[in-house]
C-alpha cells in the first residue's frame, strides 16, 4: 500500500509506526503527529507516577507496620501477664499500667499518622490571619513546659512583648509544639531558647537547645516521614519521627519553612520561618 502513497503520506505513517513503538519522531510533519506523541508520553509518564505512588504507600504501609509493632507485641504480653491466676494482684496491677503505657503509644502514633494522612491529602485547612505570634509560642512553650520540667530543663524565652505576624494560630502552635517536644526529648541537661527576629520578608523564631545535637548528614532526614536519628543516647528516647514532618509540612501550607543548625554533643537550633505578608 506504501507504493502508492506520496513521499509525505508515507513519512506521515511512518511516524506514526515509530510514535505507536513508543519512539520519537523524527520530526513530526502533521499537527495531528505531535498531538499523538503528546498524548502517549502523558500516558506513559501516569504510569510512571502511578508505579511511584504504589511503591510509595508500600514504604508507608511498611513503616507504620514496624512502627507499631513494639508498643502492640508489649501490649499483648502484658495482657496476658494481666490474667495469669499465679501472678499476685501487685503483679497484675503493674502489667494492667503497662498495658495502658503501650496502648497509649499506640494511640498517639495512630493520631499522628492520621494527622500526616490529612495533611498530605489537603484534608487540613491552614488559614492565615494577622495574630499575636508571641501569644502562639507561649502557648506552645506552656503545653510542653511539663515535660521540661520533668527532666529539670529550663526554658529561656527572649520575646518581644507583642509582634502581629500572619499565622494560622492553632496549627503554627501545633508546629512549635512538636519542634520544643523535640528539644525536650534529646536535652538532658541545661535549657531550651526561644528568640526571634523580624526581618523585611520573613519572620524568624529560634529554638536553641543543649541537648545531644544531630549529625549534619541527618540535617534534611530529620524531616522525612519516620526517619529518626541515630546517634550515641538516641536509643532509648521514644518517638514517632513524625513530630518534625508534620511541623514542616504545617510550615509550608503557610508558606513557610524550617531548618536546622547542630552540632553533635552541644545541641541543636530549629529555625521556623513565617512570611511577613
Amino acid at each position: 500500500m506504501k507504493e502508492r502513497l506520496s513521499k509525505k503520506e508515507k513519512n506521515i505513517l511512518d511516524n506514526l509506526d515509530r510514535i505507536l513503538a513508543g519512539q520519537s519522531p523524527e520530526e513530526p510533519s502533521t499537527f495531528l503527529e505531535e498531538k499523538l506523541w503528546q498524548t502517549l508520553k502523558k500516558f506513559e509518564y501516569s504510569d510512571e507516577k502511578r508505579e511511584r505512588e504504589k511503591e510509595s504507600i508500600h514504604r508507608l504501609m511498611s513503616d507504620i507496620s514496624h512502627q507499631i509493632k513494639t508498643p502492640l507485641s508489649a501490649l499483648l504480653l502484658h495482657l496476658e501477664l494481666a490474667t495469669d491466676e499465679s501472678l499476685s494482684l501487685e503483679e497484675k496491677a503493674a502489667a494492667l499500667r503497662e498495658c495502658k503505657t503501650q496502648a497509649d503509644k499506640i494511640s498517639l502514633f495512630s493520631e499522628a499518622v492520621f494527622k500526616v494522612a490529612k495533611l498530605e491529602n489537603g484534608l487540613i485547612s491552614v488559614k492565615k490571619i494577622e495574630a499575636d505570634i508571641v501569644k502562639t509560642i507561649k502557648e506552645a512553650v506552656a503545653a510542653t513546659k511539663t515535660a521540661a520540667e520533668a527532666k529539670n530543663l529550663g526554658f529561656c524565652l527572649d520575646l518581644p512583648e507583642h509582634l502581629m505576624v500572619l499565622h494560622d494560630p492553632l496549627w503554627t502552635k501545633e508546629a512549635l509544639i512538636n519542634i520544643l517536644d523535640n528539644a525536650v526529648k534529646y536535652t538532658n541537661i541545661g535549657k531550651i531558647t526561644v528568640q526571634m527576629q523580624q526581618g523585611a520578608i520573613y519572620t524568624q523564631i529560634s529554638i536553641a537547645d543543649t541537648g545531644l545535637g544531630i549529625a549534619s548528614d541527618d540535617y534534611t532526614k530529620i524531616f522525612s516521614r519516620f526517619y529518626r536519628a541515630r546517634s550515641a543516647g538516641t536509643e532509648r528516647i521514644e518517638g514517632t519521627g513524625l513530630g518534625l514532618f508534620i511541623a514542616r509540612e504545617i510550615l509550608r501550607k503557610q508558606g513557610g519553612n524550617i531548618t536546622v543548625n547542630s552540632v553533635l554533643g552541644k545541641g541543636s537550633v530549629f529555625f521556623v520561618f513565617l512570611q511577613n505578608c
